[in-house]
């Protein structure tokens, strides 16, 4: 009889459901901790997440634009590194 071999979860999915088993344990103990509602603790989560987001896309396409700029100097050779 052939044995297929075991399944593996793909990396992204398995490192996904890994964070949210962590992020919810996380809740839990902030919330057991506190005695503020996990519900609470979660919606000033999304929005500390969700404004650090903006403020690194900020920070990323000021990076890029800088690459970009040195990049574009250096083939014109105004920069020789």
């Amino acid at each position: 009889m052939l044995f297929a071999a075991p399944v593996k979860a793909s990396g992204f999915s398995f490192s996904v459901s890994r964070f949210m088993g962590w992020a919810r344990g996380a809740l839990h103990y902030i919330a057991s901790h506190t005695g503020l509602p996990v519900v609470l603790i979660a919606a000033i989560a999304l929005v500390v997440s969700w404004s650090f987001v903006r403020k690194s896309a900020r920070f990323l396409v000021e990076v890029a634009l800088v690459l970009a700029l040195l990049l574009i100097a250096t083939g014109l050779g105004w920069i020789s590194w």
